[in-house]
């Protein structure tokens, strides 16, 4: 049977972009052919470099175009704006992150379960750590207002993807009946989000797989200690 919380990521993230307003797509309906699409490719590349060496707010489309090799014209063929770029960049992170909770799934909730899920979603932050670490500042600087609803709804999925995974395990029998599910949830996704950030965002240097090994574990087993387990489970 499928997992129901097994979902097509890509439509996810296209669905949550198209309902705060935003967009990745090109201007055109055009369908590109293999050279434009290596065009965009390179634009893509191009803007993540500037977009972590500049930042949001000081990257400018002669930056991108500059560093991919090409011309302004074309830049507008596939993208509208800087906030069109930024996003078809962020894009793989989101996805990749939105997959990772997805393992929590069912009635598991042993402590090497927790290590290895929280392990796994730290080392998909670290793929992605630059642009993932710019959508907050986009949230925070950007004129455009669908940078902030994008964030708030991104961390609003995990905590409620959380948030369902607790009630299987209250239902079954697991954790103790009566607990407010919502603020544990809440208390979870902010200690996932701050830690990954910190650690894993802001460094100079990507962490070594060691020492995302290492907050992983730490990760994991507080999630193991803040659930409030039934008596008989204990």
């Amino acid at each position: 049977m499928r997992d129901p919380e097994v979902i097509d990521v890509s439509d996810m993230i296209g669905g949550l972009y198209d309902d705060v307003g935003l967009r990745d797509g090109e201007p055109s309906a055009k369908r590109p052919n293999k050279r434009g699409e290596q065009t965009r490719e390179r634009i893509v590349t191009a803007a993540i470099e500037c977009f972590t060496e500049y930042g949001y707010t000081r990257t400018r489309v002669s930056d991108i175009v500059h560093r991919a090799g090409t011309a302004q014209g074309n830049f507008y063929r596939h993208f509208a704006s800087l906030d069109d770029v930024f996003l078809a960049a962020l894009r793989p992170g989101l996805e990749a992150l939105a997959v990772v909770p997805t393992r929590r799934t069912g009635h598991s909730f042993e402590l090497e379960s927790l290590v290895e899920s929280n392990t796994s979603y730290l080392h998909s932050y670290a793929r992605y750590r630059h642009t993932l670490r710019l959508l907050r500042e986009a949230a925070a600087a950007s004129a455009n207002d669908g940078f902030l609803q994008l964030w708030l709804r991104l961390r609003g999925d995990f905590v409620a993807r959380t948030r369902r995974w607790l009630q299987r395990l209250t239902d079954s029998g697991h954790l103790r009946a009566g607990e407010d599910l919502d603020l544990l949830a809440e208390a979870l996704g902010c200690l996932t989000e701050q830690l990954a950030y910190v650690h894993v965002g802001l460094p100079a240097s990507t962490p070594r797989r060691e020492r995302i090994d290492e907050l992983g574990r730490s990760l994991g087993e507080s999630w193991y200690r803040l659930l409030p387990r039934a008596e008989e489970a204990r």
